[in-house]
C-alpha cells in the first residue's frame, strides 16, 4: 500500500506546461518519493513529488491541451492553496529565441534563457505580459503589473552567472548526464548543430550566418522573457515584440504566475518563433532548461 505523502512537507514547486517538460523534470531527481497525497476539493493538479539538492520539490505539469497563461494561473493558484509551505516556484520548459540585432545575443537552440531584468532597464522584471493592457484611441496600451522575480532567487540567478564567467564553464551541464546514463533518456540528447537554422525571413530559405562555437554545450543568457497567449510563428512579429520591448524569449504561460509565487522562468530555446518552426528541438531544449533548474536548487541550498 502506497503511503501518504503531507502537502506541508513540501517547499518547492516545478511548474511544466508540456509532457516532455514534466519528464525531463522527473530525470532532475534525485530520488522520487513513493505515495500519494490525499486529494484536496479545489485542486485538480496531478504531483509527481521528490527530493532535488536537499528541497522536497513537487513537479505538476498542465493538463494537455491546456496551455496559456490562464491555465497556468489557475494550476499554480490551486498548488499554492494545497502546499502551505512552498518557498518558490520554478517556471521550467521550452520556449521560442528571439535572436538579437546583428546577432547580440547570439541565441541558439538549446540554449538556455532566463527571465531576469534586461542589463540597459531600471525595471525590475524578467517577465513581461505583452498582451496585457487596454485598446485605445491611440493604440495599445500595455499594463506592467506583473510582479519582478523574487529578490533571493535574482540574488542565487547572479551569483551563478558570476560563477560561470569565473570559471568559464556552466557547473549545471553535469546533470545533463542523467539523460545519456538511461536507455529512454536518448532522445533528450543533442541533435546536431546542422539542424540548427536561423533564417533571414519567413518566406526564404536563406539562412543568416553564425560563427561556429568552440562547443555544442548550451549558453545561458539573462533577460527579458515576453509572454502571452498566441503561439507565434511569425518573424516579423518576433523581431518586432523584440525592437519594442528588448526581450530574449516569447513564452506562453510565465504571465500566469508571477502574481501568485516567486518564480524563476527557465526556458530552454526549442526554435526561433518563425515560420520555420518545428519540434526537433523540443526534448534537448527541455532537457538544458530541467538541468540548470536542478542547479538552480543546489544553489539555493
Amino acid at each position: 500500500m502506497l503511503s501518504t505523502l503531507r502537502y506541508e512537507d513540501y517547499t518547492i514547486g516545478w511548474i511544466c506546461a508540456l509532457q516532455v517538460e514534466v519528464l525531463a523534470a522527473m530525470f532532475m531527481l534525485d530520488e522520487k518519493h513513493s505515495g500519494t497525497f490525499s486529494g484536496k476539493v479545489g485542486d485538480d493538479n496531478d504531483y509527481i513529488a521528490g527530493t532535488v539538492g536537499g528541497h522536497n520539490v513537487v513537479i505538476v505539469g498542465l493538463p494537455k491541451k491546456s496551455i496559456g497563461n490562464v491555465s497556468a494561473a489557475s494550476l499554480v493558484s490551486q498548488m499554492r492553496q494545497s502546499f502551505p509551505n512552498l518557498r518558490y516556484g520554478l517556471m521550467v520548459g521550452i520556449g521560442a529565441g528571439v535572436p538579437g540585432r546583428h546577432l547580440e545575443p547570439d541565441i541558439r537552440l538549446g540554449d538556455v534563457v532566463i527571465g531576469a531584468p534586461a542589463d540597459n532597464s531600471d525595471d525590475e522584471q524578467g517577465v513581461i505580459g505583452y498582451e496585457l493592457g487596454k485598446e485605445t484611441v491611440d493604440g495599445f496600451v500595455k499594463k506592467s503589473w506583473l510582479y519582478p522575480t523574487d529578490r533571493r532567487l535574482r540574488g542565487v540567478l547572479g551569483t551563478i552567472e558570476a560563477e560561470a564567467a569565473f570559471s568559464g564553464s556552466y557547473s549545471f551541464l553535469q546533470y545533463l548526464d542523467a539523460f545519456r546514463a538511461r536507455p529512454n533518456g536518448q532522445k533528450f540528447l543533442h541533435p546536431g548543430i546542422e539542424k540548427d537554422q536561423l533564417y533571414e525571413a519567413d518566406d526564404t530559405d536563406r539562412l543568416i550566418a553564425r560563427d561556429p562555437r568552440d562547443s555544442q554545450d548550451p549558453v545561458v543568457h539573462y533577460g527579458l522573457i515576453a509572454s502571452g497567449d498566441k503561439l507565434i510563428k511569425n518573424a516579423k512579429l518576433r523581431d518586432a515584440l523584440r525592437d519594442k520591448y528588448n526581450i530574449i524569449c516569447v513564452e506562453m504561460e510565465a504571465a500566469g504566475l508571477m502574481n501568485t509565487l516567486p518564480v524563476t522562468v527557465i526556458r530552454g530555446i526549442c526554435d526561433y518563433a518563425d515560420a520555420h518552426k518545428n519540434d526537433v528541438w523540443h526534448h534537448y531544449a527541455a532537457a538544458t532548461a530541467a538541468a540548470y533548474a536542478k542547479g538552480l536548487l543546489y544553489a539555493i541550498g
